[in-house]
């Protein structure tokens, strides 16, 4: 008798673990970013600081905004480049309640003239890629 009731429990135990065919875990949060006056967010886009004198800077602020079913928490937001400090991001991590907007700025603040290049890249709790933005400036004399 008492091995009919360890099957039993085990069975309901898998039975309630079971997750929903195509959903990966729990956070329906999803990312997507607002250019400046740009209108509708997206997941992907791209934005050119266009030029700007070697030793000053231009700053331009984005949002994120939280399209989900769930809270989304922005963990991180990095710059991939390999023109180290070219680029800096203020602000915008931390949990974004669903259909609310966060904002944070990127500055391109070059030392060297020439074009530099990079990718803002977020990583979230949410179950999708990570959202991107390309972003491009160039350094004049």
């Amino acid at each position: 008798m008492k091995q009919l009731t360890v099957v039993a429990v085990l069975a309901l135990a898998f039975a309630c673990d079971r997750v929903e065919p195509g959903v990966q875990g729990t956070n329906r949060g999803e990312l997507k970013i607002a250019l400046p006056d740009a209108g509708v967010p997206v997941f992907e886009t791209s934005y050119g600081f266009g030029d700007v004198k070697t030793g000053e800077q231009a700053r331009v602020t984005f949002e994120v905004v939280n399209t989900g079913q769930d809270a989304l928490d922005i963990r991180v937001i990095k710059i991939m480049t390999d023109d180290t400090g070219a680029f800096f991001v203020q602000g915008g991590t931390g949990s974004v309640a669903p259909q609310v907007r966060r904002t944070f700025s990127v500055t391109f603040a070059p030392a060297r003239a020439g074009a530099h290049t990079g990718n803002l890249v977020f990583e979230t709790n949410a179950n999708s890629e990570s959202a991107r933005i390309a972003i491009t400036g160039n350094a004049i004399p």
